[in-house]
């Protein structure tokens, strides 16, 4: 896989997953590899301290790839077709490189491309991570207590709670609208890498249908006395 970063900063664990990627696509029929097989490959690496951080989410390669391949199926790669990486797992490559910066690592470790991953935060290993339960703030602070930095609180953060709730729950129809989404949002995504526009469209009203009731529910909540 081909990135404008010095290879020799990738760390053995980023270089296996990487290498690992490329055959999850491979094995999967696919002409591009994606956030996905990056996710499939630290899976895959039980050495890996990406996969020790998964693990604590209750996350598998099987679950995971079951969940993947619950979508819509892509268009598969012609023999001989190269397979190349998407602008997405190029971003998240180099958002893996910023956070090993920002920590003062000298090497890319896997924790860094699975905080990438999450930073991302619209590819397909990422919203899939959040229907499992693994959303961006949980995954990025277990990320710096396995490498020992100090807590950030970086991530997609929690809504804004009522006043004096503190760590209060969401309400139940809440929560189970935001999961509705993130599957709504999880199922667009391939419509639209397969080119299925009618489904996409489709997909795309009811996720607007599900903002707007999951808008309307969360202001009543904030609203309510506490």
């Amino acid at each position: 896989m081909a990135h404008p970063y010095p290879y020799e900063k990738l760390g053995d664990e980023s270089k296996q997953i990487l290498v690992g990627a490329q055959r999850e696509a491979e094995l999967s029929g696919k002409a591009f590899i994606g956030t996905e097989h990056l996710l499939l490959a630290m899976l895959r690496l039980q050495s890996s301290t990406a996969y020790r951080i998964l693990t604590k989410f209750d996350l598998t390669y099987e679950n995971v790839a079951r969940k993947i391949a619950a979508g819509p199926t892509h268009d598969g790669r012609r023999r001989g077709q190269q397979v190349i990486p998407t602008s997405r797992v190029k971003r998240v490559i180099e958002l893996a490189f910023g956070e090993a910066d920002a920590m003062n690592h000298n090497m890319v470790d896997s924790a860094h491309v699975l905080t990438g991953l999450v930073l991302e935060g619209e590819g397909i290993a990422a919203l899939v991570l959040q229907d499992l339960g693994a959303t961006a703030e949980r995954v990025i602070a277990e990320v710096e207590r396995e490498v020992d930095v100090p807590l950030s609180g970086r991530g997609k953060l929690p809504i804004s709670r009522p006043r004096g709730s503190g760590d209060l729950p969401e309400p139940p129809n809440i929560v189970g609208l935001r999961d509705k989404l993130v599957s709504i949002r999880f199922a667009l995504k391939h419509a639209v890498d397969g080119q299925d526009t009618e489904h996409a469209l489709k997909l795309g009203r009811e996720e607007n249908r599900l903002e707007r009731e999951l808008e309307r529910a969360t202001k009543r909540w904030l609203d309510s006395p506490g």
